[in-house]
């Protein structure tokens, strides 16, 4: 073998050595789909329209509250891999004034929140439009938690009261993102 053919040879091993470790890699990488919000104060939850309840809080039950923020959290994130062969590396969402679903399937799922929050779309405090630069507050977020539907496109309702002419108005945001809500459903269920 000639000296410029095992060079050759070398830097195809390399190379190969080196996709083989950035795959390996990629496995393990988180990517997170998480809308802009904080962690909410308290949970509370719904199931098949029958009345909210409160699910926990802070301060009143800490324990049951950090395992339902940790599996609310956890469904954001899946691998690097796994979100680019899958097509949901680039996925951006959308955020359109709607009024929520009043049927749904499985559990309705409430984030409160103790002091108003901006919307948030990508990086920035998200205003109605281009012209209007008024940010909108919410301190209280609807979602739908199913069962069994993987990483798939959900919908969460930002729940926005705002005065006008001295009454009190209701509207909502609707915002898209992936997740998979698979696990919190299951600790829901419990």
């Amino acid at each position: 073998m000639t000296k410029k053919n095992r060079w050759w040879l070398i830097a195809v091993y390399c190379l190969v050595a080196l996709l083989v470790v950035l795959t390996i890699v990629a496995c393990f990488v988180p990517v997170s789909k998480r809308p802009e919000i904080e962690d909410p104060h308290a949970y509370e939850i719904r199931l098949d329209n029958q009345a909210f309840y409160q699910l926990c809080d802070v301060e009143n039950n800490k324990e049951k509250y950090d395992r339902v923020n940790a599996a609310f959290n956890a469904a954001f994130n899946e691998s690097f891999l796994t979100s680019l062969f899958s097509g949901r590396l680039g996925y951006t969402n959308r955020i359109d004034s709607t009024s929520p679903s009043s049927t749904f399937s499985g559990y309705r799922l409430n984030l409160m929140y103790a002091t108003e929050q901006p919307i948030m779309q990508n990086g920035k405090i998200y205003t109605q439009s281009a012209y209007r630069e008024d940010p909108i507050y919410y301190d209280e977020i609807t979602l739908e938690i199913t069962q069994d539907a993987g990483m798939t496109t959900h919908y969460l309702f930002y729940i926005c009261e705002y005065e006008q002419n001295g009454v009190i108005r209701t509207r909502y945001y609707r915002q898209s993102f992936i997740a998979n809500f698979d696990e919190l459903y299951e600790l829901l269920s419990e």
